[in-house]
């Protein structure tokens, strides 16, 4: 996703913070997903956990550690406005390693891209894609096949 806003689009993955109502990360990541992007997720899987040392993203709470999983998207659907920040976000497709590069996320981002990418292939049977240009999904939606 990319957030419009005032200094450009900001990229960003679906993600927040875990509510009362989710029992588990992977629920807030069914929740989130829903909400910022449309997406409808199935079969998440946990990655790992990276280590943000200021927590400044989330008003300085100071050092914690981020889950990052990988589920398989179902469906994509019109877009719509966010709940939290009252617009719509622009919704791209790429491949893990694309993303993982546009987020700037580094090596570690790169390893996370090598077992999204893996998982996708040995547990989803999905193949592995080669890098093409990152394309914005249809503000209508995309069918998932």
């Amino acid at each position: 996703m990319a957030d419009p806003g005032p200094r450009g689009a900001l990229p960003m993955l679906p993600g927040g913070t875990v509510e009362s109502t989710d029992a588990t990360p992977e629920d807030t990541l069914r929740r989130e997903a829903a909400e910022e992007a449309q997406l409808t997720l199935t079969d998440s899987v946990r990655l790992g956990w990276v280590l943000d040392k200021s927590g400044d993203v989330y008003g300085g709470v100071g050092p914690n550690a981020r889950l990052r999983l990988a589920a398989r998207v179902t469906d994509i659907g019109p877009a719509a406005v966010d709940p939290a920040t009252g617009h719509p976000f622009a919704r791209l497709l790429a491949t893990p390693a694309q993303t993982a590069a546009l987020l700037g996320w580094g090596l570690p981002g790169a390893r996370q891209a090598q077992l999204s990418a893996g998982t996708a292939r040995e547990r989803w049977g999905l193949p592995t894609t080669s890098p093409s240009a990152i394309e914005e999904i249809p503000t209508e939606g995309m069918r998932m096949s």
